[in-house]
């Protein structure tokens, strides 16, 4: 089959954060000729990709496009609205030079509403299916930005019009949660639709050795991601810091950044290490040679199964957790997890203190890596692709 993947923010092998879609692009490429679409702008470090960039990630059945958008420095700013609107420009113009047997399928990354209403306006002229992949619910996803948000109604934000009409021109949904996929349904309940979570790299965490600290009998918690809107970081830092002043022996360590992560430095002292951006390998290391996994999620946001999430439940390690969320509370059955409310510490050294009993109790291993482990979980995505276009 002629299978196109349309994902603006994709990740290219030699960058450091990892990407369902390029994972996807080399599974679905060992059988079918694939072409991946993305952009040439980086949303991570707002740097700008090179032709020679795609040159080097294309090979064999493989094959990748970059289309130039303006780009931004600010993930909230009307520069990235511009720039997104330039991308779709540029994505509109390729569409509509393509000719019909081009594709069987095209994949598509939600969000852009943009690039999917016009995938759905092209599909009958060029004879693909469509399949929607619901990585956030977004407007909804802008409540971590502005909490009130939580109380409306979903039909009734801005922009959830043109959300419906984007996931109702889908043949097939995917979504990283059941939230989400359940969201996209509620606009187009009759086609097929699979929950496959981002999933874990469990051959790069099973290679990466456990770092070795110095300083014994300290309980380690540790946080990895975005440092952002979403993310209450600040009670975290209080917290530790509150229990460390209290005699207890705990470190915090940080591993990301994004716009708050300025501010969060001033809680760095011996018990909270930050490490900006490293590798995918190196916070395995780390994360390794932790105790507890912390998970930090504002309750106003609309945040499901996260990346973080994956990766802390391929970990095993017991998790912390303010996020509100049924889906989550179901997965956090997983391993040894308490819960606290965001934005409380006293609420947060409480719970801290709670998993500290309990952080030596067994996770379901079984059930994490049917869920969790890309290479059991994805094939689910390749039989929807592959059932479609053999329709």
């Amino acid at each position: 089959m002629k299978i196109t993947i349309v994902a603006p923010y994709c990740s290219l092998p030699s960058e450091p954060h990892f990407n369902r879609f390029w994972y996807l692009a080399e599974l679905l490429s060992q059988q079918h000729d694939v072409l991946l679409i993305t952009s040439n702008f980086k949303h991570y470090d707002k740097s700008f990709r090179r032709p020679e960039d795609a040159a080097a990630a294309s090979k064999g059945r493989l094959k990748v496009m970059l289309l130039n958008e303006s780009g931004y420095t600010k993930n909230v700013s009307l520069k990235r609205v511009q720039s997104h609107h330039v991308f779709v420009k540029h994505f509109e113009k390729w569409l509509e030079q393509c000719r019909p047997g081009e594709q069987d399928i095209v994949y598509s990354a939600y969000p852009f509403i943009a690039t999917n209403i016009l995938l759905g306006k092209h599909k009958a002229r060029l004879g693909y299916k469509l399949i929607i992949d619901v990585q956030d619910v977004w407007p909804e996803s802008f409540s971590a930005v502005l909490p009130f948000l939580k109380k409306i109604p979903p039909k009734l934000l801005p922009f959830s019009g043109r959300a419906d009409t984007a996931y109702r021109y889908a043949d097939g949904l995917v979504a990283v949660s059941q939230t989400y996929l359940d969201r996209a349904k509620a606009a187009n309940p009759n086609v097929p639709g699979e929950v496959v979570y981002i999933g874990a790299d469990y051959e790069t965490l099973e290679n990466a050795p456990a770092k070795v600290f110095d300083n014994t009998g300290v309980t380690r918690f540790f946080y990895l991601g975005t440092l952002s809107f979403s993310y209450d970081m600040q009670t975290v830092c209080q917290g530790i810091r509150q229990l460390a002043a209290a005699g207890e022996k705990v470190e915090l360590h940080i591993m990301g950044g994004g716009p708050n992560l300025q501010t969060l430095k001033q809680y760095a002292d011996e018990s909270i290490c930050f490490y900006g951006y490293i590798p995918y390998s190196e916070m395995m290391s780390v994360a390794k040679s932790c105790d507890i996994a912390v998970n930090p999620i504002h309750a106003h946001s609309s945040a499901s199964i996260t990346n973080k999430l994956s990766d802390y439940m391929a970990l095993q390690k017991p998790i912390l957790n303010s996020q509100v969320n049924s889906e989550v509370a179901e997965v956090l059955q997983l391993v040894p997890h308490a819960d606290y409310s965001s934005g409380n510490v006293e609420s947060f050294t409480a719970a801290a203190k709670r998993i500290l009993q309990q952080k030596n109790q067994p996770a379901r291993s079984e059930e994490i890596i049917r869920r969790f482990k890309r290479d059991v979980s994805y094939r689910k995505i390749a039989n929807l692709i592959e059932s479609l276009g053999h329709e």
